[in-house]
This record gives C-alpha cells, structure tokens and sequence, in this order.
C-alpha cells in the first residue's frame, strides 16, 4: 500500500496516516482508536476490502449506504439432562435450541418488510458430547443485520422475546446475551464520494470505478463516522485468466 502511495504521491497535499484493522471481527477496535485521539487531527478517513465479485484493477463503491448494521448474540437454552432411553424424564434443549433457529428466520420472512432488507443467523450451535445422552445446555450464537436503526432495534428485541417465549414452550429456560459494539450502518459521505471518484479515476481510469449495490455485509469501520467523514470501497480481486477465487472469509481465499 504504501509503495502504491508513493507512485502517486504528486496528488497529495496533507498528511496521511495509515491505520491498520485492530481487533478484527471483535468488534471495539476504531473505538479504542478513538477514545485515545489518534485520529483527532484527520479531516477524512477511506477504508478498502477486497472483493471477489469485482475485476482486478477496478475499484466498486457508491455514495450513502453501502454496509448494513450488525449485532452479536449468545443464546443459552437451559433444560434438564439424562438418558434418551427416558426422554419422559428429561427435557431436551437441542430440539428446543433448534425449533428456536426456526422461529428466528421467521422474524425475517414473516415480520420484516420485504423490501427493507434483514439477515438473521445462527452460525454456531455448541452442546452435546454423546449420542445416546439428553445434556443440560445448548449455546447458539448468531447476527442479526438491517439497513436502518429502526429495524435493526425491532430485530434485537424480537430476537430476545422469541428466544424466552420459544424456549418455554419446550418447558426450557433461555437467557439471551447482546455482544457489543453493535457496528452501526456503513454510509459513505457524499463530498468524499466525489473525491474518491476523481482520485480513483486518475489512478484506475474512469472505466474501472464501478457503482455497486448496498449489500448486507458489516464493518467496524463504521464506528469511525461518529467522528470523522467516512468513505469506504471495494478493491477488485477477480481474474478470470487465473484459477477462480474463492469468496471473502473463506479458508481457501488467496490473492494473486
């Protein structure tokens, strides 16, 4: 990066100061960078990702949304362990932490506007150790994403009622943790918009600036706009004369 700034060094008329992620999909990073004013001096802050959808030697971004919001949360389903030769006596929380996954997708099929985009997902389910044993607990963890604060904080508390409502159903109990920071929604100021475009172009070409749709992705790069005008944008990976790449966050991702 910084060899690449130096090439093109004729455009610059400032200071730059080059930060690098902190605590990556933690999630408090630009916070802690914030609260101990490194940036209190910067005018305008650009963040870059890597993208597989986008042709090497191009760049994608737009102006106002581009990124969603992002909440945490752990679930703990309580029940009442023992064999499952006597399920009569016991009360089994991963079939209810599973009819509890269900009832949250349909927060986003059946309580969700259409056309007011939302993502609920539970990415980890973690309980049992044998096969013939009926266990205590389950923790699930998952996201919940929406393009507006006031969906994302109707989400959040739908998610926590359906979760304790669910679970007693199933005569289990649930208690349910929200981890911050949430990330808030990622909206690319408009001035820097045209910045970005003018300085992309000379570096590009006007030809590789692509205009992209908002997608349901999260950045705690986000945070940075409570203090500083913000801009975020996409740096294209795909070469289609090159083995095909694999998508973001993937364990087979490599860059050529």
């Amino acid at each position: 990066m910084v060899r690449i700034m130096l090439l093109f060094e004729f455009i610059y008329l400032g200071t730059i100061v080059l930060v690098f992620q902190l605590v990556d999909e933690e999630g408090g990073g630009p916070k802690k960078l914030l609260e101990i004013r490194m940036l209190e001096n910067v005018e305008a802050i650009f963040g870059l990702h890597v993208s597989h959808n986008v042709h090497v030697e191009s760049v994608a971004s737009r102006s106002n949304l581009v990124l969603v919001a992002c909440g945490f949360f752990d679930a703990v389903i309580s029940g009442k362990g023992g064999h499952v030769a006597l399920p009569q006596h016991s009360i089994d929380p991963i079939l209810e932490a599973s009819n509890m996954i269900v009832s949250l997708q349909q927060l986003v099929c059946r309580e969700a506007n259409p056309l007011d985009s939302h993502v609920v997902t539970v990415g980890k389910f973690r309980g049992g150790g044998a096969f013939n044993v009926i266990i205590d607990s389950v923790t699930i963890r998952g996201t919940f994403r929406a393009f507006s604060k006031q969906s994302f904080l109707r989400i959040k508390q739908r998610i926590e009622e359906v979760s304790t409502l669910q679970a007693s159903i199933q005569r289990c109990k649930a208690t349910v943790q929200f981890i911050n920071p949430f990330y808030p929604v990622t909206a690319n100021d408009k001035d820097l918009h045209k910045h970005f475009q003018n300085v992309a172009g000379d570096m590009v070409g006007t030809q590789n600036i692509k205009d992209m749709p908002p997608i349901m992705g999260a950045e705690d790069f986000s945070i940075f706009a409570q203090a500083i005008p913000r801009y975020f944008f996409f740096l294209g990976m795909k070469d289609e004369t090159k083995e095909h790449l694999k998508p973001r966050h993937s364990p087979l991702l490599y860059c050529h």
